[in-house]
């Protein structure tokens, strides 16, 4: 099963979006990993608790000059499937039910799990992907 894009949406499994305001300049791109500065969503780094997954693209034209003038809609329940290329290294079928943190805005860090923002649901080794659902419980820890 090789999927043909590189992250975001998998499977919908019926988690609906929310409306968040967002941090002045942010942009990212449909699919990446956001998260919550001061309020505000902005993407994510390396090792960041994942508020959720954008619905959308937010170009720099369309990007707020204020913190909170635009809103932008995001996933943020437990219950999507999510795919995400790792941030380095190789998916495995061990990788099946571990946790593990965020290794970017659109990747995952197969290698470490200090928050375990993202639960491993399954994996595609063709395309060297992980299918990952938002561990909530472990991201709303001191949001």
């Amino acid at each position: 099963m090789a999927v043909d894009f590189d992250h975001g949406l998998f499977r919908d499994l019926g988690d609906e979006p929310v409306n968040a305001p967002v941090k002045a300049s942010a942009t990212w791109s449909a699919g990446d990993l956001l998260k919550l500065d001061a309020g505000y969503l902005t993407v994510c780094t390396a090792g960041d608790r994942a508020y959720g997954v954008a619905v959308a693209t937010l170009v720099a034209a369309d990007s707020p000059s204020s913190s909170g003038d635009v809103s932008a809609l995001v996933y943020v329940g437990g219950n999507n499937h999510y795919i995400f290329p790792p941030d380095s290294g190789t998916v495995t079928v061990a990788l099946a039910g571990k946790k593990c943190d965020v290794g970017g805005a659109g990747s995952a860090d197969i290698d470490a799990s200090v928050h375990g923002s993202l639960l491993i649901v399954d994996v595609d080794v063709d395309s060297n992907k992980v299918i990952a659902q938002l561990n909530v419980a472990a991201n709303f820890v001191g949001a």
